[in-house]
């Protein structure tokens, strides 16, 4: 099969949802190094649709593949921008010269975080969280305390694919190669909310959230107070668990937990925040009024059309560091202006647009569409999500595993739909999930469209197609 990519077309020929030939043309030698097997390649993109070599269509349902694209393919005044400013400056190297565009991309998102006073940007959400990673083990030696060396995550949980960031995240699969270069012993995780699955008999939301605030505090006195940096989390988890909003109460119980010991709480936004849950920050739609000290975020920062994340921290942190005199992180591209000034655009027209206004409503039609069309099937066990972000955990028959999500996913695109199938959304090796992340400016006849074929994809691997 030869070696593919995706991309998209608003063009209304051939249908979205036509069946399409499979190629059967094998590459002699394909020149790129793919992550898995060869994709089916794109042609073309515009707004939610991306065509194919073939001149067949298909529907965006996960922007892009990996909820970056939030406002599809194809923006004009994005495109126009980014021409603009690579004319203007294109580069100019952080530790040489400052960015006009990365000063006020900044000034932008603190005055809208409500906590938020300084921040720095990056080129990947796992850059974005080894920076949070970094920046909380230097807060604590500026404060004079360096045998803080303990950090505390969630198990499942996915917070990037480099080094420091599979070390504190933890899905076995994506992890477990690399351990010998993991001080694991400095790591630490306690249980991730999934309180339909884990949850007591007769227990509240609140009563859960309120039994894993107490797991994590046991887990601060075992390693003792002193010692450890803080608390890494996701407000809505992504991969590990194949979309999971928290039960109620949970991050107010587990910031009272963190404040009594004096550590941080470190947020990790790359895929639920810009915008995606229906806020701009996650931790406002789903935080209950709790602040993180550090956050990063990414994807949908910069909508595709240039790789760029961030991670900000607040007035505690920013002081500390600065009080050391230099921030211990540095890339080549940080404070791109390229990046920055196509990030700015993105998220002005996010606000102008009132986009967050549609992922409300949108994702309140796709959640209520999808309970409704999948009640009776023993397939789906559960839909959930907040927003534009979206899981429908899988069960079926041994017949249909290992790969139950990835069998619906290639089943989707054959039918037309792009989703994202993931394996291990329980425990890191058992549990099958789709997730759904459209374009914020899906329309509600597209979020109906999305729903029939994704039903129809999971009714058709369900007969065994």
């Amino acid at each position: 099969m030869a070696p593919i990519a995706l991309s998209a077309v608003d063009s209304p020929s051939p249908m979205p949802g036509k069946p399409r030939s499979t190629p059967t043309q094998e590459p002699t030698k394909p020149s790129l190094l793919h992550h898995s097997q060869p994709q089916p390649t794109a042609q073309s993109g515009s707004g939610l649709y991306f065509t194919l070599t073939d001149g067949s269509t298909v529907l965006d349902a996960v922007s892009g593949g990996a909820a970056v694209a939030c406002l599809g393919n194809g923006n004009d005044e994005v495109v126009q921008t980014m021409m603009e400013q690579a004319k203007k400056m294109a580069y100019a190297y952080h530790q040489s010269l400052g960015c006009e565009q990365g000063e006020k991309l900044a000034e932008w998102l603190c005055e809208r975080s409500e906590g938020l006073v300084a921040g720095a940007f990056l080129s990947s959400g796992s850059e974005a969280m080894e920076a949070a990673i970094k920046l909380a083990r230097q807060y604590w030696v500026e404060a004079g305390e360096p045998q803080r060396t303990h950090i505390i995550a969630r198990f499942p949980s996915y917070h990037g694919n480099t080094l420091g960031a599979l070390g504190v995240g933890n899905v076995p699969g994506r992890r477990d190669l690399y351990t010998p270069f993991f001080n694991t012993a400095n790591i630490h995780h306690v249980a991730s909310p999934t309180y339909k699955r884990s949850s007591h008999p007769g227990e509240s939301e609140e009563s859960y959230s309120a039994r894993l605030a107490s797991e994590l505090e046991a887990k601060i006195l075992e390693l003792g107070p002193s010692n450890v940096i803080g608390f890494f989390a996701e407000p809505v988890v992504g991969a590990a668990l194949g979309v999971m909003p928290p039960p109620e109460r949970y991050f107010p119980v587990i910031q009272s937990v963190l404040k009594k010991y004096n550590l941080l709480l470190v947020l990790d936004e790359v895929m639920s925040g810009s915008g995606r849950v229906g806020q701009l920050f996650a931790h406002q739609a789903v935080g209950e009024g709790v602040k993180p000290d550090i956050l990063a975020m990414a994807k949908g920062l910069g909508g595709g059309y240039v790789t760029i994340s961030g991670v900000f921290v607040n007035q505690r942190v920013a002081d500390r560091v600065r009080r050391g005199g230099q921030w211990k992180n540095s890339h080549t591209y940080q404070n791109h202006p390229i990046n920055c000034a196509v990030a700015a655009k993105v998220m002005e027209i996010v606000e102008r647009d009132q986009l967050l206004v549609n992922v409300r409503e949108r994702g309140e039609q796709l959640l209520r569409e999808l309970a409704e069309k999948t009640k009776d099937m023993e397939i789906v066990l559960d839909v959930r999500g907040k927003g534009l972000f979206v899981g429908v955990e899988l069960d079926g028959a041994s017949t249909l595993k290992p790969r139950l999500a990835a069998r619906v996913k290639d089943q989707a695109f054959k039918n037309g739909l792009l989703v994202l199938g993931l394996s291990g959304t329980i425990d890191g090796v058992e549990g099958e999930s789709v997730v759904l992340a459209p374009a914020y400016t899906a329309t509600e006849e597209q979020i109906s469209e999305i729903v029939r074929l994704l039903v129809k994809s999971i009714r058709d691997v369900a007969r065994g197609l």
